[in-house]
């Protein structure tokens, strides 16, 4: 008639904890130029990226399923969800990509980017993202579908800044990796102020949001929010994109939010 007892509540809060354990452990390293230093030729098909994308989303719902239905994005534990959070009316629509070139170092194909960013669908833009940033970096990340943050420094600038181009004039100059880099100097480097800025934590602990149903893929998203890289196993990676030759403009043309040189 009172309840569970102690012990009982006990057992069941353990219960839910490690319940959500394997939520957080979906979250993979996202993005890393193969060991010599040479970036091969490559051609990103739009086939076969969004294939790669299909089977790794339902992997991870396929795992997502198993676990305890009450345990969701609004749980206590990350505060409120995305949904809760997102504005009524619909989203802003997307800047235009289209003065955008699509430049590469390496014959890579942009326009599978540039047409979902154009088309305000910041989600699959994201996964394409990640998928071109692992292609960049060569045959070794493509085995083990993420980027070694080793790597990074032998992804070509220009290839970067076309990845960046694109998301800076999707967002209206509010998205993309040289927004990042300002927003991280200006914080002076402390990732724990520059997540919380960027809305990648929530909740009075700072914890990191669940990738990728609860991060926000419109033009509400916080400035900084998007392309998303993973830090939750450190942010060797996410420093070294930051730190890139392709984003030293934003040391000292981003500090006060204007455009970098390159961008104009």
């Amino acid at each position: 008639m009172l309840g569970p007892s102690i012990p009982q509540m006990h057992m069941q809060t353990q219960v839910h904890l490690q319940r959500v354990v394997p939520v957080v452990s979906l979250q993979r390293p996202f993005v890393t130029a193969n060991q010599s230093g040479h970036t091969p030729k490559c051609h990103l098909s739009k086939q076969s990226i969004l294939t790669s994308l299909a089977h790794r989303r339902g992997s991870v719902k396929a795992e997502a399923a198993g676990l305890d239905e009450g345990v969701t994005a609004s749980s206590g534990l990350l505060g409120p969800s995305t949904q809760s959070q997102r504005k009524s009316s619909s989203p802003e629509p997307a800047g235009d990509v289209g003065g955008v070139e699509l430049a590469s170092e390496v014959d890579m194909d942009y326009s599978s980017l540039r047409d979902a960013l154009q088309q305000g669908d910041f989600q699959q833009a994201d996964d394409l993202t990640r998928a071109a940033l692992i292609t960049l970096a060569g045959p070794d990340a493509e085995k083990r579908n993420w980027v070694y943050f080793s790597e990074v420094k032998f992804i070509s600038n220009t290839d970067l800044q076309t990845i960046d181009k694109l998301w800076r004039a999707a967002s209206k100059n509010r998205q993309g990796f040289s927004i990042q880099k300002e927003m991280w100097m200006q914080n002076r480097k402390q990732w724990t102020k520059f997540f919380k800025q960027i809305d990648w934590t929530v909740g009075e602990f700072n914890n990191y949001r669940k990738w990728p149903q609860d991060f926000i893929y419109d033009m509400s998203a916080a400035k900084g929010h998007l392309p998303l890289t993973n830090a939750l196993r450190g942010t060797q990676l996410f420093k070294a994109i930051l730190e890139h030759p392709a984003f030293e403009k934003a040391d000292s043309n981003g500090s006060n939010g204007s455009t970098p040189d390159w961008l104009k």
